[in-house]
């Protein structure tokens, strides 16, 4: 457990150097993940800014938490832009997105229009709210209150921006006429 917390603090100090923070770590068998983000949303990480990160991280690892190299082998990149959220803080910065979350129990999902009631265990839903304890999610005219100690995955849906749809449904509409 210590060296669990030594290793987020030697991962959020090389990452500050560089001008990024954590966005999450995961520790395997035989490699070490550590996924870096930018606090601006207007931003996003480059190759360079994980290269960066990664001599960083190495030079600190190397000099506090040698063994830990000797057995993981290193990964340092972005989260991706269907990001995993396993903390209180992801859900918070996802607010308004498509989520895709899967339960550890059935969550009971209630239909607006109808007022019938039904179980769901895994369901892809627009993130309405986040409370201390509790995911809100809607998707059409059915609801979702999911305990966050319930959440077994989440991760965001990418969703393609409307003039690109638009683009794509314009050429769709074109005919090709033979001559």
């Amino acid at each position: 457990m210590r060296d669990a917390l030594k290793l987020k603090e030697i991962a959020a100090q090389a990452s500050q150097q560089n001008g990024c923070h954590i966005y999450d770590i995961y520790k395997h068998r035989d490699r070490l993940q550590v996924f870096i983000d930018k606090k601006q949303k207007d931003q996003s990480i480059s190759l360079e800014d994980c290269e960066n990160v990664f001599h960083s991280l190495q030079f600190l690892l190397h000099s506090e938490l040698p063994y830990i190299l000797e057995s993981h082998r290193l990964e340092v990149s972005s989260p991706g832009i269907e990001k995993r959220l396993r903390e209180k803080w992801h859900f918070e910065e996802s607010v308004g997105k498509t989520i895709k979350l899967t339960s550890d129990s059935p969550v009971k999902a209630q239909n607006t229009k109808t007022g019938a009631s039904f179980l769901s265990r895994s369901f892809t839903a627009n993130l309405i709210s986040v409370s201390e304890e509790t995911l809100k999610l809607r998707k059409d005219f059915t609801e979702w209150s999911v305990p966050l100690s319930e959440v077994k995955s989440a991760r965001l849906i990418f969703e393609a921006p409307q003039s690109l749809k638009q683009k794509k449904m314009k050429h769709k509409k074109k005919k090709h006429i033979k001559k």
